[in-house]
């Protein structure tokens, strides 16, 4: 599983995350942990998961409050432009 820090922002301010790819049969799953010193109210794990033969991805939002589920909306944006090598090799 290959790992990437990212940083998002959010209302003037920057998130930074730790992104886990983790590719499986027909998706990607984007195993998703705010950084440890991060003050917003967001899960410790999150998984965003994109099928191949889907756009838009898949993720649970009843953890979330308003708040988390944009934040989740500007984390795959962020995830989207990502280069094929941080997709599971899927463009």
């Amino acid at each position: 599983m290959m790992t990437r820090q990212i940083t998002v922002s959010y209302n003037d301010q920057h998130y930074m995350y730790d992104v886990a790819f983790e590719r499986q049969d027909n998706a990607t799953v984007y195993h998703i942990k705010p950084h440890k010193k991060s003050a917003v109210a967001f899960p410790e794990h999150f998984d965003i998961i994109k099928s191949d033969d889907s756009e838009q991805p898949q993720y649970d939002v009843k953890a979330l409050n308003e708040e988390g589920k944009q934040i989740a909306d500007v984390l795959w944006q962020q995830i989207s432009l990502f280069p094929p090598q941080f997709k599971g090799g899927k463009a």
